[in-house]
């Protein structure tokens, strides 16, 4: 425990010095270089295969980001189709409420005592109130519908730019996959040519085991010959040797042409 805290009060000292000689800013210079030089020598100590795995991890965990945004842009795909619907619904019903009240327009345009629709008859106050009913009606359905529609152009820009963003980090995401792959197959390249350029042969003892292996054929040649030459032993008289004519032993041997 004493120890520990001697120690921490000689860093500390050692600080106090820098600061006091150096300045702050100066000091914090240095410290940022020291630290660096530290990170630098801890990376270049890293193996590069492990640092590779690292890199796998990493664009592995950018797989669950994809997913997570590709499910926001499908619900937003899902939300501007509905509301496309609901647009496309509201627009149909207001284009049939103007048809409906041009009618009662020009029925009005007829000075008449009773109006006709649908079987029934109707006095002119009922049918301008009707049309009057509808006119406010349709005014404020037209400003539901020009929110809506204003809603779904905002939907449609934010759909196309988030989906944009998918695209291009997902283009992103498979150029580090495929050159993560491309740094696997490169290492091991390298790693091949390093052990191939490691091979190390002691050529002066191949020459000797050569040398050697041709001073011993030399020496079973020399033993070869001396076995022949006892085998037939030199002045004997060839009592056994065949004499005959050449054209008698080869018509025995191979017969005789008829």
């Amino acid at each position: 425990m004493l120890l520990r805290m001697k120690r921490w009060w000689i860093a500390a000292a050692a600080g106090t010095v820098l600061v006091s000689s150096l300045g702050v800013a100066t000091t914090g210079s240095y410290l940022k270089t020291a630290w660096r030089g530290v990170g630098k020598t801890i990376r270049d100590a890293t193996p590069i295969t492990f640092e590779l795995e690292r890199l796998g991890g990493m664009i592995q965990d950018l797989e669950p980001e994809i997913r997570r945004n590709q499910k926001v842009v499908a619900q937003l795909e899902v939300e501007v189709e509905y509301l496309e619907r609901e647009t496309a619904a509201a627009r149909a019903e207001q284009e049939q409420s103007v048809a409906q009240m041009r009618k009662l327009r020009e029925a009005l345009g007829q000075e008449q005592p009773q109006y006709q629709f649908g079987g029934q008859s109707y006095t002119r106050e009922e049918i301008e109130r009707d049309l009057a009913r509808r006119l406010d009606q349709y005014e404020e359905r037209r400003a539901q519908l020009a929110a809506k529609e204003q809603l779904l152009e905002q939907r449609h820009r934010t759909l196309e730019a988030a989906s944009a963003k998918v695209v291009e980090y997902r283009r992103q995401y498979e150029q580090l996959l495929a050159k993560a792959e491309t740094l696997q197959a490169e290492l091991k390249l390298v790693e091949q040519a390093q052990a191939a350029g490691s091979l190390q042969f002691d050529h002066s003892k191949l020459a000797q085991a050569k040398q050697l292996s041709q001073d011993v054929e030399k020496r079973i040649r020399v033993l070869q010959k001396l076995v022949d030459a006892e085998r037939q032993p030199s002045g004997e008289i060839p009592v056994d040797a065949d004499t005959r004519p050449v054209t008698v032993r080869f018509d025995e041997l191979l017969g005789a042409k008829e």
